[in-house]
């Protein structure tokens, strides 16, 4: 199980208030929020823990089939920011799941995963958002396919050997990310 989310910066920038009243209540744990009014750049520590806590409902979404989305019942937990590098988990309920972000000037990329292991099996694909980018990603990733299951959910597979794996899919702005196990 794997989910992943992007946040274009700059969109984000455009897009969003996060500083008016009550809105860092709605999704941040008491802890969160010290965290990010903390933070040498507190929009960046934001949209580090809202992606972190997105590629986690994605995970949990799959393993239960449920989508309710509630931000504060995701806390973001054993955060560790080296550079541009960030690892840490995400709680949920009874589950826990491990976290590897990357933050640049331009994007903020998380992905998340129930079995820790998994973090050093899995393949980013980046891509320009578009309202094309599932053929924009065909056309790029020669010997793969990506598709829907029949839920709906993003899947890929590996056309030289048939073999079929979840993936995870995100865009936000100008970026777009398309997850899958390397070993597909």
């Amino acid at each position: 199980m794997l989910g992943n989310d992007v946040v274009d910066l700059k969109q984000a920038s455009i897009d969003s208030n996060w500083q008016r009243k009550g809105y860092l209540r709605k999704i941040y744990t008491v802890q969160e929020q010290e965290l990010i009014l903390d933070a040498e750049q507190p929009a960046t520590m934001l949209w580090l823990l809202w992606t972190m806590k997105e590629a986690s409902y994605k995970v949990i979404n799959r393993l239960t089939g449920v989508r309710n989305y509630s931000p504060l019942s995701y806390v973001c937990r054993n955060l560790v920011i080296r550079d541009t590098d960030v690892s840490g988990m995400v709680t949920a309920g009874n589950y826990s799941l491990y976290i590897k972000a990357e933050i640049t000037e331009e994007w903020i990329h998380s992905v998340a995963v129930w079995k820790k292991e998994l973090l050093d099996n899995l393949k980013i694909h980046y891509l320009s958002n578009s309202s094309y980018y599932p053929d924009d990603f065909n056309l790029s990733c020669a010997g793969y396919r990506l598709t829907k299951d029949n839920t709906g959910l993003p899947q890929i597979t590996n056309l030289h050997t048939s073999m079929t794996s979840e993936a995870s899919v995100s865009h936000h702005g100008r970026y777009a990310a398309i997850l899958y196990p390397k070993s597909l």
